[in-house]
This record gives structure tokens, C-alpha cells and sequence, in this order.
């Protein structure tokens, strides 16, 4: 065009209206032929149509400027830019998202051996947009690198000062933690990362919405000027972190397609986070729970390699008798799980607890690592599968078998494998386990030399295959825990341990809570989360206080002191003090992961976890020093209401006061306060949760639902609330039945909120 422009000149000067009319046409013919944009909610792409680059602009803020796609074939590199743009087209969608625009940018490399597809989508409603990037050709194509989005164009879109980005692990194994970064500093993230200012909230949130086939990396370039100088989410990441000893396995075939990346920007990260986990349970649902959150006991906490028919049985006689009689259940259930080291017991005597437990109403646990070889001998015969040895399955690494934490890595893909699978999961069902916790789950997604089955080419792919083998095996006959295991795929599991290996110490605390600070969101796509087992013994009551506040706050409530007889008598008498609590396991009971007031500095935890439930905030607020501290409680930061007069209960010390505003509390070192603040009625009533005779029937419902309670002329509403505590139902001045048609299937709360004042509640599932 401007090559155009330089030889009409000279003509062009002997006649000004000529002049300014070519000037005019070419002008017009540049704009429209070298930019295109496509505008849709809050959302606008300037596309450059020579390059295939585009300006990503949320609301007139550019967030991504000359984001280009780039990939790998074979062992060559290309660049958007570098390929030949035959076309920019947009198109009405329709899909599991959304309605939106469906923008495509078509290229040939040079050659037109292989045709680009860089995909934008846009929704009318939402703070986020997809893309990905698919390569064809009529040849064979392999590719362990696609990448939709790569700008390495300065950026400047979160206020100045105290801006950072999220590094999130890739597993979480090692005691990885994840680590909260000030600009300045390059980072790598796993399957997302989020850049933001800590002051304001504001956040970009990017990251994978598929786990089938790639493994995910995020990487920035920041300076501290506050602006973001290179930004990369692709396909095709490994590392020490991802446990691999390999770089990516190379996807082959004549059409490849990238990850599909969520880009989304936020005025709360926290927020954003949540979206991110909400778009991926669209992409790949959670395993369906229709039960409660579980309460449960697990021996590695104390027994460990000592666990036996004996003191496994006195254990779960010591919960019967001293804790479900004192609050420590939920449903009238607690789980009773045997972790490593259940093969101390003969068949028998697995069968026999199993059976112990369930005349107490209790309900058994096993422990399992399907993937991964403990004895490391490559000659021992494969369990189940005649003719097979372990050799056979490993999974290897420039020819030899991958040691990962002590242990041979097993390629899931291998029918031997499976028929591994298969022996192990028929003998804990016919033995009668309900509850499975899966182990060292990394060991099968790691890259290898070769799989098994052909058609896999990557160590999540390989690593997908064999967890949808486990799943479509035990048809939802128990609740699945994955313990050591990647953070995606999430479909697999009911729950996943947040972080391993933290005992009782508040520097085990804190580490746990390192990981709730920035994975809290998690349990948007498994139905819990797990902080691993509370241990009382050994430390003093303020890190018990602390210890159990982190497990009631993030999911799943598991112990594991040893209770049995000869079981040191100081941690009977702690689970005393601090497992019977009703008001904390009530908050157990009823809420879903807390989540961090504020984000914590680099690999630390943040001191503060807030949750709402109906007409209820809870909040947690830890020490780890031991130090005395000062704490503010900023009602605007928690999200209160300045100016309400809020009731605010210390549930662990039972003492309560009155704030309309900010307030101040001393924290003891090393040790929590638990804090349930409700708004008071006129007559300075305050509304706890009391249940009195109150009682739903039939439960599960497929439809109508009645409902019992005292004086139900008083009722002022009945409320139906999500397992996330969000409100799906109201009904005001209710009769004595509702009706629950159209909701889908799953657990909810019903609410019922009296005219006195008191507010009565129950769960039922939905049919």
C-alpha cells in the first residue's frame, strides 16, 4: 500500500482535489484492508489482516497487544506473522458457553503445505473469551508446541504499584508451594496463571480449559515499571515440576489442535479464579457426589506402618463412642480409612473391618497407588495379568524405567496395567470399601519414550486413559480422593489433597494454607478439597486450634491421632477439646473451601479466609508466629456492609460482640480465631442457626418436597441453596410442601427463615 502511495505522488501533486481524493480512497482502503474489528460485550479484537495479529481489549483497556499464535512442526518453529493470511471471517455461536462470535483467522505457511486456524471466541455476557490454534495438511503433522497466545508487546493494564503474578504448581508433590511474584521477576505457571495488583484485585486470569491432551504452561516477562513485556500459555510444557525427565511428547496426525485458553480480566482475581474453575467444569463435569462432605480418620497420620486388624478396630470403637457422639460426623456417617500398609491385614481381616465398621454406621477406606511400582523389580509378575511382568509396563525414559520419589513409573495405556487395575479395584469392592484414596497420581502423566497403545502421544493423554479406566470400572460405587496428583485433570476424583504431608505443626498449617491462599477455587472442579489428616499430638493447643480451622475451612475433615488403646493418651484428650466442637463442625459441615481475604507475599499464606453461607460470614484469621499480633478486620475488604450492625461470635472461645464497622482482635501466636458474624434483627435477636423441629421428606426428592417444622404459619421464607452457598430457590410465606422441579440433580440446603428471627436448615438430594 505505501509502496502505492510513494509512485502516485508525483501525479498526484499537479491536481489537489485528485489528491485528496486518492488519499481519502487509499486511506479508507488501508483502514479496511489492514484492520478488522470485531466488537461483542465487553470485549473488542482490532485483527491486523496482513499478520493475523491482534490488540485484545476488554472494555477499551488493551490487555494483549499483537498476540500472534505460534506451534511447532517437527523440529521447525513458526510464527503467525511469518505465515500468509488468506482470510478474516467471523461467524454467530452457539455452544456450551454461550452465544457469541466465532472470529477465524486462516493462514498457509509459506509453502501451503499447512493450513492455520487461529479461533477467537467471543460471549455476549461474559468477562472471559476462549482460543485456540489447529494445524492441517494432507501430510502426517507432529507437534509437542502450540501456542495461542504469544504477544511480546509491552502492556501496561493494572494500576501501578504492587502488581504481581501467580505461579501455580503443576502438582503437588515435594512440597511445592505456589508463589505470589512481584513484577520484575520472569515466571513459568502451570495449566493457569494470574496477573494482578494485590491492592485493588484487579486481575488477568489465563489459562487451559482442556487436560486431555497437553500439558499447559503459562510464562511472563515483567519489568518494574509495572508493565508486562511477554506473555506466552501454550501446549507442550515440561519440567522438573511436571516430573519429567523427557521434554513434551509429539502430537501427531493430519489436524493437531492447541489447548483451548481462557483469557479473562477481573476487578477481583479472586473472582476470576473462580470463572477460570467454573469454565473448565463446563468442559469436563465433575464425577457426581450425591453424598455429604465426608468426616473420616486415616492411619498414616499416627499409625502408619503400624496399622493392624487390632488397633485399626479400637480406633474406629474410640470415634463411635467419644466423637460421633459429640458432633464429629456428618450424615451420621464418619469414614474409617486404612492408608498404606493395609496389606498388614489378611483378606480376611480386611473383610471382618470392613464389616466392624459398618455395624457401627460407619463406612470403610482403602488406600491405592495405580500407577507406580514401590518394589522397583522388573521381573515380579503383573498382578491380574497372567504372562506379564512389571518390566513390561514401566514407563521409560531414554530406555530406562522413571524413578519418581522411590518409586517406578507404570504406563497407564498398557492392558496389563489395566488388568492391574482391574485386580486391586474388584478386590476393594468385594471387600466392601466405599472410600479410595489414590496415590503418587504424577508417576502415570509423565512424558516417556513410548506408550502402549499408538494413538498416545503424551503423558496426559496416557494419563487420562487410565484414570477413565479406574472411574468407568468402579461406577460411582465409592468417593474418590486423589492424594499426590496433577492439578488437572479434575473430572476423575470427587476430591484432591490441596497439599501433602501436613501433620499438625503450624509451619505444616501454614504450608497447607499456602496452597487454599490460591487453590481454594479447586473445589469448583473436584466437589471437595482436602487438607490431609489433623494430628493433635505434640504440639500445643493454639497449633491444634490452627491445624483443625485449616481442614474445617478447606473440605474434607479427616483425623489421625491414633485412638486405639494403646494410643497416647494426649491425643484423646486433645480430639476432646477440639473435635467436638459443634459449632465448628457445623461450619464443616455446611461450607464449601474458604477463600483469602487478601493474597499472601511470594510462597508464604495469607493470615485470612472468608465464606458466606445463606445469611451467614465466617472468617478465619491465623498467627504463624509466635508472636502476639494485632489484627484488622476491614469490613469493606471482607465484604460487609459499613454501617450494619453485624454479631460477631469467636466460635473456639464461645465470646461475642457488636461491630457496625471495622474492628481490631489480638491473635496469641501460633494459634486462630474462628469468627461467625450474622446481622442482627430490631429486637437484637440474632439469627443463628438453630434447628429445632424442623425435618424434609422424602429425601432424596425427584420433585415435591415437605416440609415439617413448628408453627409453619411463622416462616417467613424457605431457601434453597446451592453446595456452593449460592441461592438457586426462594419461596416466601411457604406453604407446607415446595416444589424442587427443575433443579438438577445433586446435594442443596434448604433454609428456612422464621419471622422471630431463627433460621432452620437441613440438606436434601435432588433426584
Amino acid at each position: 500500500m505505501h509502496y502505492i502511495v510513494l509512485m502516485l505522488t508525483p501525479f498526484i501533486m499537479k491536481n489537489t482535489l485528485l489528491k485528496l481524493s486518492l488519499y481519502f480512497l487509499l486511506f479508507s482502503c488501508s483502514c479496511y484492508v489492514d484492520a478488522i474489528t470485531v466488537s461483542l460485550g465487553k470485549w473488542r479484537l482490532d485483527v491486523d489482516n496482513s499478520t493475523g495479529k491482534t490488540n485484545i481489549y476488554q472494555s477499551d483497556v488493551l490487555l494483549i497487544p499483537n498476540s500472534q499464535c505460534a506451534f511447532k512442526i517437527g523440529a521447525t518453529n513458526y510464527l503467525q506473522e511469518q505465515l500468509v493470511v488468506q482470510s478474516v471471517t467471523q461467524t454467530d455461536i452457539n455452544d456450551e458457553f454461550g452465544t457469541g462470535k466465532l472470529v477465524s483467522i486462516l493462514s498457509n505457511t509459506a509453502d501451503a503445505t499447512v493450513t492455520i486456524t487461529h479461533h477467537y471466541y467471543l460471549y455476549n455476557d461474559k468477562d472471559y473469551l476462549l482460543t485456540d490454534v489447529t494445524m492441517e495438511s494432507t501430510n502426517q503433522l507432529s507437534s509437542n508446541y502450540m501456542s495461542p497466545v504469544l504477544s511480546v508487546t509491552s502492556s501496561s493494564f493494572l494500576p501501578s504499584g504492587n502488581n504481581r503474578t501467580l505461579v501455580v504448581p503443576y502438582d503437588n508433590d515435594k512440597w511445592v508451594r505456589y508463589n505470589s511474584v512481584n513484577f520484575g521477576t520472569p515466571t513459568t505457571s502451570y495449566e493457569v496463571g494470574v496477573i494482578y495488583n494485590k491492592t485493588t484485585r484487579q486481575g488477568l486470569i489465563i489459562g487451559s480449559i482442556e487436560h486431555s491432551l497437553w500439558k499447559t504452561g503459562i510464562k511472563t516477562i515483567t519489568n518494574t515499571t509495572n508493565s508486562l513485556l511477554r506473555l506466552e500459555a501454550f501446549g507442550g510444557i515440561t519440567s522438573s515440576e511436571t516430573r519429567d525427565l523427557l521434554v513434551h511428547g509429539s502430537v501427531k496426525g493430519t489436524k493437531i489442535k492447541s489447548p483451548k485458553i481462557m483469557i479473562g480480566y477481573f476487578s477481583d482475581w479472586r473472582t476470576g479464579l473462580e470463572t477460570f474453575a467454573d469454565v473448565n467444569a463446563i468442559v469436563a463435569p465433575r464425577l457426581t457426589w450425591n453424598g455429604k462432605k465426608p468426616f473420616g480418620w486415616n492411619s498414616w497420620g499416627a499409625l502408619q506402618s503400624g496399622v493392624s486388624y487390632q488397633n485399626a478396630t479400637e480406633v474406629s470403637d474410640y470415634i463411635s463412642t467419644k466423637l460421633e457422639t459429640n458432633h464429629f460426623s456428618n450424615d451420621n456417617t464418619v469414614y474409617i480409612g486404612l492408608d498404606s500398609y493395609w496389606d498388614n491385614f489378611s483378606i480376611s481381616e480386611l473383610i471382618n473391618f470392613v464389616k466392624y465398621c459398618k455395624a457401627k454406621g460407619q463406612k470403610a477406606g482403602i488406600y491405592w497407588a495405580p500407577f507406580v511400582d514401590w518394589g522397583k523389580d522388573p521381573n515380579k509378575a503383573v498382578e491380574g495379568a497372567t504372562g506379564y511382568y512389571y518390566r513390561d509396563i514401566y514407563l521409560y525414559a531414554n530406555g530406562n524405567p522413571q524413578d519418581i520419589d522411590g518409586a517406578y513409573a507404570i504406563d497407564p495405556t498398557h492392558p496389563a496395567s489395566k488388568l492391574r487395575v482391574e485386580y486391586y479395584l474388584k478386590r476393594f469392592k468385594i471387600e466392601g470399601f466405599e472410600y479410595l484414596k489414590l496415590d503418587f497420581m504424577t508417576h502415570g502423566s509423565v512424558e516417556a519414550d513410548s506408550h502402549f497403545d499408538p494413538a498416545v502421544f503424551t503423558g496426559i493423554q496416557a494419563y487420562n486413559q487410565g484414570m477413565q479406566h479406574i472411574v468407568n470400572y468402579l461406577g460411582n460405587t465409592m468417593y474418590l480422593n486423589l492424594s499426590i496428583s496433577p492439578l488437572f485433570p479434575a473430572n476423575y476424583a470427587n476430591g484432591r489433597r490441596i497439599a501433602c504431608d501436613s501433620y499438625s505443626s503450624i509451619s505444616e498449617t501454614e504450608y497447607s494454607l499456602n496452597s487454599l491462599t490460591y487453590g481454594w477455587w479447586l473445589d469448583h472442579v473436584y466437589t471437595f478439597n482436602d487438607a490431609d489428616h489433623v494430628v493433635l499430638k505434640g504440639v500445643t493447643e493454639g497449633e491444634n486450634r490452627a491445624r483443625v480451622t485449616s481442614s474445617v475451612i478447606t473440605g474434607i475433615f479427616t483425623i489421625g491421632d491414633d485412638f486405639s488403646v494403646n494410643g497416647l493418651q494426649e491425643g484423646k484428650d486433645k480430639a476432646d477439646l477440639f473435635l467436638t466442637n459443634q459449632e465448628v463442625n457445623r461450619i464443616s459441615q455446611l461450607c464449601k473451601a474458604f477463600k483469602p481475604v487478601e493474597s499472601g507475599t511470594g510462597t508464604g499464606a495469607t493470615d485470612m479466609f472468608v465464606t458466606s453461607f445463606a445469611d451467614t460470614t465466617y472468617v478465619a484469621v491465623f498467627n504463624y508466629t509466635t508472636n502476639i499480633k494485632s489484627v484488622l478486620f476491614d469490613f469493606n475488604r471482607i465484604g460487609l456492609k459499613v454501617g450494619t450492625t453485624f454479631e460477631v461470635k469467636e466460635v473456639w472461645r464461645d465470646a461475642t460482640s457488636d461491630h457496625a464497622d471495622s474492628w481490631s482482635e489480638t491473635l496469641p501466636g501460633r494459634d486462630v480465631k474462628l469468627f461467625k458474624i450474622y446481622t442482627k434483627t430490631n429486637t437484637g435477636t440474632p439469627q443463628v442457626n438453630i434447628n429445632s423441629v424442623f425435618s424434609i421428606s422424602p429425601n432424596p426428592c425427584t420433585g415435591k418436597l415437605d416440609v415439617k417444622i413448628t408453627n409453619i404459619e411463622i416462616i417467613k421464607d424457605i431457601t434453597i441453596y446451592s453446595l456452593l452457598g449460592a441461592k438457586v430457590r426462594q419461596f416466601v410465606e411457604p406453604s407446607s410442601s415446595i416444589q424442587l422441579d427443575g433443579l438438577s440433580s445433586g446435594m442443596y440446603f434448604v433454609s428456612a427463615s422464621s419471622k422471630g428471627g431463627a433460621l432452620h436448615t437441613a440438606t436434601v438430594i435432588k433426584k
